[in-house]
């Protein structure tokens, strides 16, 4: 932003646009600007759950405006250019948005994470401090997506790939492939973690191909998990909230 909000400079608090018609006005900007990550509904996507009664990073109507005004560091939520008066609006959006009771978890946690470890998830996902870097880190995953984002991701990991996770594959001059996830990438060579989790370095010079294929790494768990278990995945996942 050019110049810093007015309202964040004043330390304002208490939302001073909380009207019907603030409210409607802000559900068209939240449809615009926020539903893309968070869902039509709020109930999230990419991004959280704007339903929950608890925000990780904060509760007040202040925290929100200066989360919509600043973004959050080091996730996807960026900063976003509208008026104070506008972020007021979707602040008072998000508030009609709360669910009056927690909704009922239709899963079972424990047996949840122990279909991840049958199925050796920790192979490539990281949570507390153990597990591989072949995926995305889960240890806070319960914070940053909706259950239904990861029921998607679940049953189609190819739906929405991360930039960082997408598989390239390399084969060398013996006609060897080489698969895994991009870590460097210059002129003349090429860096990977490949599936043992192994840092692998070529020369572009010394390579037959270098392709990207727009497949996950992950398989899809779809027919591989009936409909109980799958909920019962998800909610161990959603679960994670480690700080």
């Amino acid at each position: 932003r050019p110049l810093a909000s007015i309202d964040a400079q004043r330390g304002v608090d208490a939302n001073p646009y909380t009207s019907e018609e603030d409210v409607r006005v802000g559900g068209e900007l939240f449809a615009s600007r926020c539903s893309v990550c968070h869902g039509a509904d709020g109930r999230g996507d990419r991004g959280p759950d704007l339903t929950r009664e608890v925000y990780r990073h904060g509760n007040s109507d202040r925290a929100i405006f200066m989360n919509i005004l600043s973004g959050i560091p080091n996730t996807g939520m960026p900063s976003v250019r509208l008026s104070d008066q506008e972020m007021w609006q979707i602040v008072a959006f998000v508030r009609s948005l709360r669910a009056p009771a927690e909704m009922a978890e239709t899963g079972n946690p424990d047996a949840g994470r122990e279909l991840y470890v049958r199925h050796d998830c920790g192979r490539c996902h990281f949570v507390g401090g153990e597990g591989g870097r072949l995926g995305p880190e889960l240890s806070t995953i319960g914070w940053s997506r909706s259950p239904v984002h990861l029921r998607a991701s679940i049953v189609d990991p190819g739906g929405d790939i991360e930039e960082e996770f997408r598989q390239v594959r390399v084969v060398g001059a013996d006609g060897r492939p080489t698969v895994g996830v991009l870590l460097n990438e210059d002129s003349y060579s090429v860096q990977l973690l490949d599936m043992a989790g192994r840092l692998r370095s070529f020369m572009k010079s010394d390579l037959e191909e270098l392709e990207s294929p727009e497949v996950s790494l992950m398989p899809s768990f779809a027919g591989r998990l009936d409909d109980t278990e799958l909920d019962d995945l998800v909610a161990y996942l959603s679960s994670l909230r480690q700080r």
